[in-house]
């Protein structure tokens, strides 16, 4: 935005130069001499004589109005993004113009438009010039492909940087963070339309519109959930660390929401939320009439499970084990269960985020520990000490829900139950407790 500010200021003042340069030369002389003998024949009689435009111009209004006319002129071309746009504000200030001289002479005042029309055409030449740069027709490209799916702080600086902008296909490390509600089939049976349409807007406003305040890539919003891309429009080192930060914010105004949807319709979100960290080609998908910028790669899918499975564990922000490795010296974690893909035959783990570094005390670093090492028990089958180690992490009179499900499941290990017979063999994998993906 800067940068067409800056190009149509020096646009602006080298045409007034040029124009007020010919003015100064009397080249348009003649025009202006023969434009004042049609209003003194057509009764037009100045009511003060110095007030009248000389013939070789150097009046101070007109001066004026060809600064204005070549700085409003460049300055629309560039900005507006379409041509069509373009061209009618060009022909809207040129009638403006030509309008001005008749009705100055009403009041006596003889003006001459013929420079200032000359200095807004070439204002515009030049604009079309350079809004068929790079630069000049970022602004369309960005809107065309972004539009409101990205921040105005995010437009900014995505039209002020200095390299170009590029959306011809490349690979890029993502975070995707998916935010998914689970009850929204049981609250459209018992809710009114009107009430459940208007839940739904409060939970985009305070999803959507806030992780793209965020710097967040808006690639999917409905009712029930919202996917975000951080570090896909532009480059960045700490997308997972801003993807992190951007969850653990959203957590908090989400329990708001519910606090407000509980005070108005009596109704809860159940809500999951989930970040996926790993490659991903990004590029403009589509055809010429139907197109969009967007990414292709497995986290986008694992983010959707991943969200999904906060229902199972009672959790509400799990990420994925690249995730944890890009955030682990700022944010604070605990482990739920360990992941099989039978596509990749990869092993993996998902972990829950529970708060950012500086917010942790020591009395939350040291239940984090306890349920770490509950968990770790746990898979070694010594359910009694896991249940030990479970039960300092269990905070009183607090919902816990990862703490109650491995609880439940040393429990039922105590009581000679087999945990797999529990959960459906057919969801856990021959290599130990992991969970199938495809089962998520």
């Amino acid at each position: 935005m800067r940068r067409y500010l800056f190009v149509s200021l020096c646009i602006g003042f080298i045409v007034s130069v040029a124009v007020l340069t010919l003015v100064h030369l009397g080249i348009f002389g003649s025009l202006d001499g023969a434009l004042g003998q049609l209003y003194r024949a057509a009764g037009f009689t100045p009511a003060v004589t110095g007030a009248s435009v000389s013939a070789g111009g150097g009046h101070q209004m007109e001066v004026s109005i060809i600064l204005a006319a070549a700085f409003a002129a460049a300055w629309c071309v560039i900005d507006i993004p379409h041509v069509g746009q373009k061209m009618l504000v060009f022909l809207t200030l040129i009638v403006v113009l030509l309008a001005l001289s008749p009705t100055l002479a009403l009041y006596g005042v003889v003006f001459a438009p013929f420079s200032s029309v000359c200095a807004a055409s070439l204002a515009t030449a030049a604009g079309f010039a350079y809004s068929g740069t790079e630069h000049g027709m970022r602004k369309r490209l960005l809107l065309d492909l972004l539009g409101a799916r990205v921040s105005q702080e995010t437009f900014r600086k995505l039209m002020d940087s200095r390299e170009p902008v590029r959306f011809n296909g490349s690979n890029r490390a993502v975070s995707v963070l998916t935010c998914r509600v689970f009850n929204h089939p049981e609250l459209r049976e018992k809710m009114e339309p009107s009430e459940l349409v208007a839940m739904g807007n409060l939970f985009l406003r305070n999803t959507a519109d806030f992780l793209l305040s965020k710097g967040g890539y808006l690639d999917e919003s409905s009712p029930d959930m919202v996917r975000v891309f951080f570090g896909m429009v532009r480059p960045a080192d700490d997308h997972a660390i801003e993807a992190s930060r951007a969850a653990l914010e959203l957590r908090t105004r989400l329990r708001n929401l519910n606090d407000e949807c509980e005070t108005r319709w009596f109704r809860k979100l159940d809500y999951g939320i989930a970040i996926s960290s790993g490659p991903m080609t990004v590029g403009i998908y589509g055809s010429k009439r139907h197109y969009y910028f967007s990414g292709v790669g497995s986290d986008t899918d694992f983010s959707r499970r991943l969200a999904q499975a906060n229902a199972r564990y009672g959790s509400d922000i799990l990420v994925s084990a690249p995730t944890y490795q890009l955030v682990k010296e700022t944010t604070a974690v605990r482990p739920m269960e360990m992941l099989y893909d039978p596509e990749r035959n990869l092993m993996t783990e998902v972990y829950q985020l529970l708060a950012l570094i500086e917010d942790f005390n020591e009395e939350d670093k040291a239940r984090r520990d306890a349920y770490w090492q509950g968990v770790i028990l746990y898979r070694s089958g010594k359910f009694e000490d896991a249940l030990a180690q479970f039960s300092v992490a269990e905070v009183v009179g607090k919902e816990g829900g990862p703490v109650r499900f491995f609880i439940e499941r040393c429990q039922a290990g105590l009581a000679g139950e087999s945990v797999d017979k529990a959960e459906n063999r057919h969801e856990l994998t021959d290599q130990g407790h992991a969970r199938l993906l495809n089962m998520m």
